[in-house]
């Protein structure tokens, strides 16, 4: 557990805090990462009530933070169910690979009550989980045990992804799911599409909510509209089968 957390000068000149946090925005974000309930995983409990108490809010004023934290800063995610709060780029500049500081740093990633945040955290700490860090400011954590090493990571601009489809390998964030839902409304079957295509033949995509998407214009060029000369054909066809004749006036007579 850390005893005291430093922030670096340069939180104030970042171009994201300049730009795009009000005050209250700064002064809740610098509250997020320094109350006495953060953790060296990141991801703790904390309800409500209890920030608005610790900073002064009101209740009603702290969930409009929140949802702004989330869904326009996007550095922080709420499990209204676990009362969790995960702080999405603590792992990049407050994780290290000493041993000291991995066994109580695992214990409490198994501790995390959201499964979301728990196997999220997991994969970082694994090594197998691309994450995304859209505001990026370093921040320095002072621990019970000093540690010199740093920790690497891959970062891209996706938020974090979550695995659809029959197979597991279309990924995709909450935010884009979103967006395939409002756009098609057989969406559950594109992604079952692109699932079964990856894995019967291999191919990888840099974006899949993006492939889906280009997939679908292509089906809007390929299909070709019917005219109303095709649907007169098609009934002319139709009852030429039937055993239809057409006269010069256009009516129909059975064969004879």
């Amino acid at each position: 557990m850390a005893i005291y957390r430093n922030i670096q000068m340069t939180f104030w000149t970042d171009a994201k805090v300049s730009d795009e946090f009000t005050p209250e925005d700064r002064y809740f974000y610098l509250y997020l990462v320094t109350n006495p309930h953060t953790n060296l995983c990141g991801c703790y409990e904390i309800g409500k009530k209890q920030v608005s108490w610790e900073t002064g809010y009101s209740i009603d004023t702290i969930e409009k933070l929140i949802d702004r934290f989330e869904k326009k800063h996007q550095v922080i995610k709420f499990s209204e169910e676990t009362k969790e709060i995960l702080l999405i780029n603590w792992h990049k500049y407050n994780w290290t690979e000493s041993e000291k500081f991995k066994k109580p740093l695992l214990k409490e990633i198994e501790a995390i009550k959201c499964p979301e945040f728990r196997e999220y955290l997991r994969k970082i700490y694994n090594g197998e989980h691309t994450v995304s860090i859209r505001y990026r400011y370093r921040m320095d954590t002072t621990v019970t045990d000093t540690v010199t090493d740093t920790v690497t990571d891959t970062v891209t601009d996706k938020g974090i992804e979550h695995k659809y489809g029959e197979y597991k390998n279309v990924l995709l964030t909450d935010d884009e799911l979103e967006k395939l839902k409002d756009e098609f409304q057989d969406y559950e079957d594109r992604i079952e599409r692109l699932s079964s295509y990856v894995a019967s033949t291999g191919k990888s995509y840099k974006n899949h909510y993006a492939t889906i998407r280009n997939w679908a214009r292509r089906d809007k060029v390929i299909e070709k509209p019917k005219s109303d000369t095709d649907d007169f054909l098609s009934m002319i066809e139709r009852n030429a089968l039937k055993g239809d004749t057409y006269g010069e006036d256009g009516k129909t007579s059975g064969t004879m």
